[in-house]
């Protein structure tokens, strides 16, 4: 055993004798494998991202880098321009493979008519200080409005408000002026500025900027139709204006108006001494003649009955004359009218009109002679040009066979009314009839709705509101030569609680296109004598309505207004998808609901020669950022079809314990403003 261990020791002694005569005298390096070469990646763009991008719309960005052994990849990341305020658009992805790309989506807004500087950078991520980056420019559809000067105009219960405006296509207000009436006076300023946008779905908003401090910033939400005529419709957001609705529209003729036009005009006016201002209408026809004469005959409404609270048929007279160094064309008309109840002596009111051409044929109208508060009223209306058929007319011009769309908007005049029935809208109505072409009706179909009357409650069921929807069977109308007409004796089926005898009186505009507005309207409530159960005034526009086989389906917009008390006006654009479960969806833009309201709806399968019904409700789960609901509960309403691209439609469910609004709308087919747009 002792042998063993030495002969152990021995050769661990030898190992380590060894090992040390390895190192005596000499250096030993003990050499590690080289590092591999440092990588020194690039990184580029696999094709340059497009320089430009419009709101709402997204692009595919890659990127790829080069020395990459590891496959570490790319890292990505947005600088915003201090302009954007945070809000310059997102990415899909942080980081992705090289060659695999990552989306840039542009925000849905902006703030300016262009934002530039947004970059889009991307980071080698095995070396972030290898890097490129791109430049792009978030501009809105801006040039869907082309270069020129629009002619806006808008209504409700804050006022009226019509003026002309100069758009440079690229976002930008360069010159304008306009008219407003609220508060009892109007106001005239030249000089506008501001701007407008229009986002990827057609909505955007228009700012106007007045250098009178008293009226400053007026902003309209818009649906832009991009059809032929480049029509917007428009609605108030912010302003002196508290409510309004109504449409701007390209001015192609800026020449002085000439010839026989057919107009109405409805608001307020001060009817009485020492009484406050109280809803007024009227209408007619003008004659525009050289070198400045106006004459011509016109009928007013401001009370209960045609008959015994308004001047029917009487001559009025006047001139005009360009307004000076005015580059927009616009005129002022100087009015002489002897209004007044007919079996009084009537006064002759003079009446000042601003008038902002649009074209050969259509003139916006304004009243403007409340400058110091001491006018005759504060009104607002629509002159369309008789052209060739001034003169002419006569009962054939409602030939036998043809089909008319109508509507009439305007206030409920019962004595029950809260103020008295001065509101706006609480008259909302609807209706299509036909004629033999011997001044006759043939048939027709009406949804009114009048917001305080109760003439259809009884004491044991008293009933706020009433609700006529309606056959019409029945009614004589009279053409004159001058284009005037009046529709009578109307037959109902059903018959409506107490009867209902209402007048309606036609300008006639000798305009006979499907879809063209045939007559403009003034509309008196129940006229029978001593009738207390239906009192009314509005005015509206009649349509020829196409043959064309009637279609609902696509892409819409629509301006709406309603009423219950407080007034609520707004634009929207909608789809209609038969495919879809509702077929009706869209967001809305809203005078006291804010941007952005979903919204869905039903339809039934639309026609022609009656409304075709349908729903409108808020979105329970909706996908934008509706703060609010324009349609705080589901409305039922009839659409009345005038082509396949246009209508109307009004609510017909006032009489249910839910509802106790009036509602109605305009709708117009409307392009997407790209590929993929909605």
């Amino acid at each position: 055993m002792a042998t063993k261990r030495w002969v152990l020791l021995v050769l661990a002694a030898a190992m380590i004798s060894i090992l040390a005569g390895c190192n005596s005298g000499s250096t030993f390096d003990v050499q590690n494998p080289p590092p591999p070469p440092q990588s020194n990646p690039s990184i580029s763009f696999q094709s340059q991202p497009q320089s430009s991008i419009a709101v709402g719309l997204d692009m595919n960005v890659t990127a790829v880098v080069n020395n990459d052994p590891n496959n570490y990849g790319v890292d990505w990341a947005l600088g915003c321009p201090s302009a954007a305020q945070g809000n310059c658009g997102t990415l899909s992805l942080t980081h992705t493979a090289s060659g695999s790309a990552t989306t840039y989506t542009a925000p849905s807004t902006i703030t300016l008519g262009a934002l530039s500087g947004v970059n889009i950078v991307a980071y080698a991520t095995a070396n972030h200080a290898v890097n490129t980056s791109a430049s792009i420019t978030v501009g809105s559809f801006d040039s869907g409005l082309k270069a020129g000067n629009y002619v806006l105009q808008a209504q409700g219960s804050g006022g009226q408000f019509a003026g002309v405006v100069t758009l440079d296509g690229q976002g930008n207000i360069t010159a304008g002026e306009q008219t407003l009436d609220f508060f009892g006076e109007s106001v005239t300023d030249q000089g506008l500025t501001g701007s407008y946008f229009i986002g990827n779905d057609g909505r955007g908003t228009i700012t106007i900027n007045d250098p009178n401090s008293g009226i400053g910033t007026e902003i309209f939400a818009l649906v832009f139709l991009n059809d032929s005529s480049s029509q917007s419709l428009l609605s108030v957001v912010a302003g002196p204006l508290a409510s309004a609705t109504g449409t701007m529209v390209p001015q192609t003729n800026s020449a002085a108006p000439s010839g026989s036009y057919a107009f109405v005009s409805t608001g307020t006016a001060l009817l009485f001494a020492n009484a406050a201002p109280g809803p007024i209408a009227f209408g007619g026809i003008l004659n525009i003649s050289s070198p400045t004469n106006v004459t011509g005959l016109a009928d007013e409404v401001f009370g209960r009955t045609l008959n015994a609270n308004g001047a029917n048929g009487v001559t009025i007279t006047g001139s005009y004359a360009a307004v000076p160094n005015d580059p927009f064309g616009t005129v002022i008309l100087y009015i002489t009218a002897p209004f007044g109840p007919p079996n009084s002596s009537k006064t002759n009111v003079s009446l000042q009109f601003t008038a902002y051409i649009v074209d050969a044929t259509h003139i916006q109208l304004i009243e403007s002679d409340q400058a110091a508060g001491t006018g005759f009223g504060s009104t607002a209306g629509l002159a369309i040009g008789q052209g060739n058929a001034a003169g002419n007319f006569s009962n054939a011009s409602l030939p036998a066979g043809t089909s008319f769309v109508y509507t009439v908007n305007g206030q409920d005049l019962s004595t029950n009314a809260i103020n008295n029935g001065e509101l706006p809208y609480t008259l909302a109505s609807a209706g299509l009839f036909q004629t033999d072409g011997n001044g006759n009706l043939s048939a027709g179909f009406t949804d009114i709705s009048l917001l305080y009357t109760l003439a259809q409650g009884t004491n044991a069921n008293p009933q706020i509101g009433a609700q006529i929807s309606a056959q019409m069977t029945g009614g004589t109308f009279s053409v004159g030569s001058n284009g005037r007409a009046t529709l009578t004796d109307l037959v109902f089926n059903p018959v409506p609680r107490h009867g209902y005898s209402p007048t309606l009186l036609f300008y006639l505009t000798g305009l006979t296109g499907e879809g063209q507005p045939a007559g403009l309207i003034l509309a008196a409530g129940d006229t029978t004598a001593g009738s207390i159960f239906y009192p009314s005034i509005g005015t509206g526009i009649v349509y020829q309505q196409s043959t064309a086989t009637a279609k609902f389906s696509g892409g819409y917009g629509f301006s709406f207004t309603q009423q219950n008390g407080a007034e609520n006006d707004g634009t929207a654009q909608f789809n209609v998808n038969t495919a879809d479960t509702p077929p009706v969806s869209g967001l809305a833009d809203a005078s006291n609901a804010g941007q952005d309201n979903s919204f869905l709806g039903t339809s039934n399968s639309p026609t022609s020669n009656t409304p075709f019904s349908g729903t409108l409700y808020a979105n329970p789960t909706p996908q934008g950022s509706a703060s609010n609901a324009v349609f705080t509960f589901p409305i039922t309403v009839d659409y009345y079809y005038i082509d396949p691209d246009h209508g109307l439609w009004v609510e017909t469910d006032l009489i249910s314990e839910f509802s106790g609004q009036t509602s109605f709308g305009y709708y117009a087919a409307r392009t997407p403003l790209c590929d993929g747009c909605p």
